[in-house]
């Protein structure tokens, strides 16, 4: 078996000391790939330990530098996730110190069907169906060179090549939703029903790429476009905008539905919570937003000096005669305005909260935005509000 990869890289290999990783490891071995090992003892089991020692035994033997992360804390909850959120983070620190090229990971045919299957029974809204072969993770090439190969073929490739291996206690038990498609469907399997699951997961996530080609674009922001899609396109669009602010978004039928509600209301302002973000309606335009604090804030600045707020950033410290400040207006005063605050604009006075409801300001962007008042009480510079606007690299005053 080859495992196709380029010579001229360095590699990670995530070894459990199973089956599928430990014939990684072999194949690795046979090619003369340039490779680390990285194995992570959870401390979980009564056998981990002599897992962690036969390992070591092997990269001795075999010469492979061999890097062990132990695991002090007691694990009480999310245990899934927990272990994930550990490893991922011990293999980054050392995809970054050993200088790595790509991380390979033992994923096999099983695991992609299981992951699949899971998905079909949790029903929720995915970025892929079943495991990709590669892929990007924190700043991580990772490879799963494997992934079409039967877990019961690389159990037989270990016994015919005497390679070390142990098999996960916890993995044979009903205790998560994972072992039980394991034992009771996956490992049940003909290969022709396994090809069908496998075109299937292929069906899927062709179907899937169109559906995110058609929503994950900056069109979705737009609440006629949004009106538009089907409730399965409103909730992939949604993700979509949620997972900007928050990667690990996810949203519920119903908050799909809720949604649609409010894209049909007569009311131009609506804000409401979801999953830590706001849903932000404002009048045309709908996006997500980490909340943010709206107390009502004041800094002064007394000489032209740097402020970097929560709220706000302001360097005057060069230039900032394009804010309409002169020197003789310090100390300065920034704040969030106020509904009684006046402004000049083109000559022509005006209320802050009039201009704002003609910029189209969002409700929960007008409680923070901020006015700079000069030494006299003046407020003498406002900045404008802009839906589409980015911070340049030499900008003296932006709005967070």
């Amino acid at each position: 078996m080859n495992l196709n990869l380029d010579h001229t890289k360095k590699y990670l290999l995530a070894c459990s000391f199973g089956p599928d990783s430990m014939a990684l490891f072999s194949l690795l071995i046979k090619g003369n790939y340039s490779f680390s090992v990285a194995h992570v003892n959870y401390n979980l089991r009564k056998e981990s330990g002599e897992e962690t020692k036969g390992l070591s035994e092997f990269c001795h033997a075999n010469k492979i530098p061999l890097f062990i992360h132990e695991v002090k804390e007691r694990i009480t909850s999310n245990l899934e996730e927990r272990c994930r959120e550990i490893r991922y983070h011990f293999f980054q620190d050392l995809y970054t110190k050993l200088n790595i090229d790509y991380l390979l990971v033992g994923h096999n045919q099983d695991d992609n069907i299981e992951t699949y299957l899971l998905q079909k029974k949790r029903k929720n809204l995915v970025n892929y169906f079943g495991i990709k072969k590669e892929t990007t993770l924190s700043n991580m090439h990772i490879i799963r060179p494997l992934l079409d190969c039967k877990k019961s073929f690389l159990i037989d490739f270990c016994l015919k090549n005497n390679v070390p291996f142990s098999i996960d206690s916890s993995n044979l038990t009903n205790l998560f939703q994972r072992n039980i498609i394991r034992h009771e469907i996956v490992e049940k399997l003909s290969d022709g029903k396994r090809k069908e699951i496998i075109k299937e997961i292929d069906d899927k996530n062709l179907e899937l790429r169109v559906l995110r080609d058609k929503v994950e674009i900056e069109q979705a922001k737009e609440c006629n476009f949004l009106k538009k899609l089907n409730d399965q396109e409103l909730a992939y669009a949604l993700t979509f905008l949620g997972r900007n602010v928050k990667p690990d978004f996810e949203i519920s039928l119903r908050f799909v539905k809720q949604v649609r509600m409010l894209l049909e209301s007569e009311k131009p302002n609506i804000v409401t919570k979801v999953n830590d973000l706001l849903f932000v309606k404002a009048y045309k335009q709908c996006d997500f937003s980490l909340p943010i604090p709206t107390c009502d804030y004041s800094f002064t600045m007394k000489t032209p000096s740097l402020l970097d707020t929560i709220f706000f950033y302001a360097d005057f410290r060069n230039d900032y005669s394009n804010r309409n400040i002169t020197i003789d207006d310090f100390p300065l005063v920034i704040r969030n305005g106020s509904k009684k605050d006046e402004y000049i604009i083109s000559s022509y006075k005006t209320t802050i909260r009039r201009l704002f409801i003609d910029w189209k300001m969002p409700l929960e962007l007008r409680k923070r935005w901020p006015v700079i008042v000069n030494k006299k009480g003046i407020v003498i510079y406002v900045p404008r509000y802009q839906p589409d606007f980015v911070p340049t690299k030499n900008i003296n005053f932006y709005v967070k």
